[in-house]
């Protein structure tokens, strides 16, 4: 027993996640915090039973499989059979960076009157090779999440009571931006999110993500949360824009930095074969 030290519970949906689920379960077991509980919530994967025989090899994990009601349903599943007093929601292509879960439960316990604390997070592809060191605006206050969607939830630690008390349950009618609606609740209410300036978490870019697969239908959803919610539709895109043009142009540094100027000219050359009329 740990007395003294809050229980935290990370809470995983997966939808036919055998490829990387078990990446993400060995970085929350492999924590140095002892008092973790790992929530996963099967949301009916058809993949011949390769995610559920993952699941079963780890007995320390709670987890249950049920018929398939989308993403957000799922999480909502997780956070109502959650015990910790602190709660992150992790999907199951992403990870939990070591020492991660320490961090975000000693600065909660230093600074008692906040709600919920958020730190940096890094981006790696689909072999875990980093894509991105240092995204543009992690550092902003969480009030300006609706027009930054800057803080992931798998960096994000908050209070489950306080969630509870104030009803703040993803909608489940969405399906690809809930956890971004969920966080511009979260920011209306008389909460008190605090930013830490360590990495807490790496999330996964890959072809197979939901919002890249239907980026026609994201966009239209997203288009309705900021109706919704009104978010200023022109502040909103200049945001949008400096993260595209800075990603770039980090882009653009990193093959210099590990091909030279031959490998950047590789780079151009390809990209004008892409654009040029056959």
């Amino acid at each position: 027993m740990n007395v003294g030290l809050p229980l935290v519970s990370i809470i995983t949906p997966v939808y036919n996640g055998a490829q990387f689920i078990e990446e993400l379960i060995l970085s929350v077991k492999n924590q140095d915090y002892p008092n973790i509980e790992h929530i996963v919530v099967d949301d009916g994967s058809n993949d011949n039973n390769a995610t559920v025989g993952i699941l079963k090899k780890y007995h320390h994990l709670r987890w249950w499989t049920r018929p398939n009601q989308g993403q957000y349903a799922t999480m909502n599943d997780g956070l109502s059979a959650a015990k910790g007093e602190l709660v992150c929601f992790v999907s199951a292509d992403d990870v939990i960076l070591p020492g991660a879960v320490g961090r975000a439960v000693d600065f909660l316990l230093s600074h008692p009157a906040f709600h919920g604390v958020f730190g940096r997070t890094g981006y790696m592809n689909e072999k875990k090779g980093r894509v991105m060191t240092d995204a543009l605006f992690q550092d902003a206050p969480f009030s300006w999440v609706g027009y930054l969607a800057h803080v992931p939830h798998c960096s994000f630690y908050v209070r489950r009571d306080s969630l509870e008390q104030s009803n703040l349950y993803f909608d489940p009618s969405l399906f690809y931006v809930g956890d971004y609606e969920w966080m511009i609740r979260i920011s209306k209410q008389p909460m008190k999110i605090a930013h830490m300036g360590n990495e807490l978490s790496a999330v996964r870019i890959h072809s197979a993500q939901a919002t890249q697969r239907y980026a026609s239908s994201s966009l239209q959803e997203l288009q309705g949360v900021y109706k919704k919610h009104r978010v200023n539709i022109v502040l909103r895109k200049s945001a949008l824009l400096l993260h595209y043009y800075y990603f770039r142009w980090w882009q653009i540094g990193q093959i210099y930095k590990a091909d030279g100027i031959d490998g950047l000219l590789h780079h151009m050359g390809r990209f004008l074969q892409k654009i040029m009329p056959r």
